[in-house]
């Protein structure tokens, strides 16, 4: 069976015109890109039009959505030949602030050079929402009878939390939330010392942001004293900094590590030993802690997803050079793993600093959220992507987060998976200079989305009629 459905899908995808398809999504990008969404404010309203009216022109059911004036999100359907949920495709439209002054090219130009589009949301997130929707309309055109539908929401805020994007439509549109998988942002395909790895995402961590505010007693400079809030700051600060509020090898990135081995005959050998420290949590703990301790010097991004982390990110105090002032505060931007209780590290770093002249305030706190690494959704994406180009498939834990966690929380298994190849230079410019996403993987990225729909929402003598 799933050979012949690996038969059908590869017939599909060399039916494709892909120099004329790829154009196609290169441009419709490029105009995207051109489209300012910097949140705040968003103004994402003119980039759901632009998707709307490209789907209309294939004749794909499309709506906008409004939270409020001009924060709008795009929502598009292909129905499937039986009634039940559908895969949804989720992005966002919005993006983060960019400085033209440290551009190679205008951050919003949408410049096609060198075999890349450049421009901000390149890779996060209008690069997915491309590769989404010109997917999506390819199943239309080539009039592919899928069993299940599928939806494209592509929302704003996501940048700021969701609450004006993926929030309002999921509190507001149940209909066209209840699906029964979302893939969205998150994971991706990486390019490590010349080798290549997909890495999709099957959870995220939790953050709170916090402020931690010391009150003191103001004065002359000329006169210190103990009481000074910025040194009651920066001893409560680093007595929280040199706090280990946990580290551990979490159950589901156990059930992963099974999952990678599922085509390795090493599997049956390691399974015993798997299943031993599933059910310790001293081993889970003491793997989490060596495993943090080997990657933290050079690969901070690996041991971030054993460890519960802390960043400093605003210091404020003061207001004249020769004034001790009355308080000072910093922020802190914490990422817990799952199975983690927000209050419960809150009382501990109470308890750390131990000074009544310290007070925490609660900014934002979001719970980390997380799907069955090992599920059968998983193992068709994973036959998807195969598909197309054969490399090592390792879920993992994502160090920041998404709006998946609001259709996590509704019970729907959410994955994040771009479908590319990065070099870590290229995923460096994502939030940061020069974001740019390459035409090769704007073709590579088109041909694993439509496998990844043809797999998961239509059977095999569908794909074969195709």
């Amino acid at each position: 069976m799933v050979r012949k459905k690996h038969e059908n899908v590869k017939k599909v995808l060399n039916a494709v015109r892909w120099n004329e398809v790829k154009d196609e999504a290169v441009e419709l990008l490029s105009n995207l890109i051109k489209i300012d969404t910097t949140n705040p404010p968003g103004n994402e309203k003119p980039a759901a039009e632009l998707l709307e009216k490209y789907f209309q022109e294939f004749g794909i059911k499309t709506k906008i959505v409004e939270s409020e004036k001009d924060r709008a999100s795009v929502i598009a359907e292909l129905e499937g030949e039986k009634n039940g949920k559908p895969l949804i495709l989720l992005s966002h439209l919005d993006v983060v602030p960019a400085n033209p002054k440290e551009w190679s090219f205008p951050p919003f130009s949408g410049e096609i050079k060198n075999g890349y589009i450049w421009g901000r949301g390149a890779i996060d997130c209008k690069g997915l929402a491309v590769v989404e929707a010109v997917a999506l309309s390819l199943v239309k055109r080539m009039d592919i009878k899928i069993q299940k539908g599928v939806k494209f929401i592509s929302v704003a805020d996501e940048e700021m939390g969701g609450e004006k994007g993926a929030k309002f439509v999921v509190e507001n549109f149940d209909e066209d939330v209840n699906g029964f998988c979302v893939i969205n942002e998150g994971g991706a395909g990486f390019i490590i010392k010349n080798r290549k790895i997909y890495m999709p995402c099957f959870g995220e961590k939790g953050p709170i942001w916090l402020k931690i505010k010391a009150k003191g007693k103001p004065g002359h400079a000329s006169m210190p004293h103990k009481d000074n809030p910025n040194l009651i700051l920066v001893q409560a600060l680093y007595k929280i900094l040199n706090t280990d509020f946990g580290k551990k090898l979490t159950d589901n990135f156990i059930k992963s590590i099974e999952f990678y081995l599922l085509s390795n005959n090493s599997r049956k050998f390691l399974k015993p030993t798997l299943k031993l420290i599933e059910n310790s949590e001293k081993i889970k703990e003491l793997l989490g802690k060596i495993i943090f301790l080997a990657t933290s010097p050079t690969q901070p991004k690996i041991s971030a997803m054993f460890s519960n982390t802390l960043s400093i990110t605003i210091m404020k105090s003061g207001y004249k050079e020769n004034v001790i002032p009355e308080e000072a505060e910093a922020i802190i931007d914490m990422r817990l793993l799952p199975g983690y209780q927000y209050d419960e590290i809150i009382d501990k770093m109470k308890k750390v600093v131990d000074d009544p002249r310290v007070s925490f305030e609660i900014l934002s706190v979001y719970e980390p959220s997380q799907s069955d690494p090992a599920s059968e959704i998983m193992m068709k994406i994973k036959e998807a992507v195969h598909y197309v180009f054969e490399a090592p498939f390792f879920p993992i834990l994502a160090t920041g987060f998404t709006d998946s966690r609001f259709f996590r929380k509704k019970g729907i298994p959410s994955y994040g998976f771009l479908p590319f190849f990065f070099t870590e230079e290229e995923i460096s410019t994502m939030h940061g200079i020069d974001e740019r996403i390459s035409i090769e993987n704007i073709e590579l990225g088109l041909k694993i989305m439509l496998s990844i729909i043809l797999n998961l929402c239509a059977d095999e003598s569908a794909v074969f009629g195709a």
